[in-house]
């Protein structure tokens, strides 16, 4: 689910932080929850999208049976929804790069790590 939002004007300054802090609070112990994405517009601070990310074999289900809870979370920093949509992503999982810090003096080395594809559902 991810819906687009404009803030209560009291509210802007804060639902960077509070929103998600809020979402992945309640939503920790959920099967399928897999974290929470909040963006504010660069050009109208009330201008807000939260995304909520959703895997595993039920994430669809899982996703949809959260809706009301996540509007819930939502309201305390509403003034009017603009938009509700859910949408399915395919993120494929790049390989990443860590240095390992060796003794001074010594280069660091590169350790890549495998890469996997996962789907989820992004709400």
């Amino acid at each position: 689910m991810s819906p687009t939002l404009t803030a209560k004007p009291q509210e802007a300054h804060r639902v960077e932080v509070a929103i998600p802090t809020a979402v992945a609070g309640a939503l920790k112990d959920v099967t399928g929850f897999a974290g929470c994405l909040v963006m504010v517009s660069d050009q109208e601070a009330r201008l807000v999208t939260v995304v909520t990310l959703w895997s595993g074999h039920d994430r669809t289900k899982s996703c949809n049976q959260n809706v009301r809870w996540v509007n819930a979370l939502l309201a305390p920093y509403l003034d009017h929804r603009l938009r509700m949509q859910t949408m399915v992503a395919h993120l494929p999982v790049l390989p990443m790069n860590q240095p390992e810090t060796v003794a001074a003096g010594e280069s660091a080395a590169m350790q890549d790590l495998e890469s996997a594809d996962e789907t989820v559902c992004v709400a």
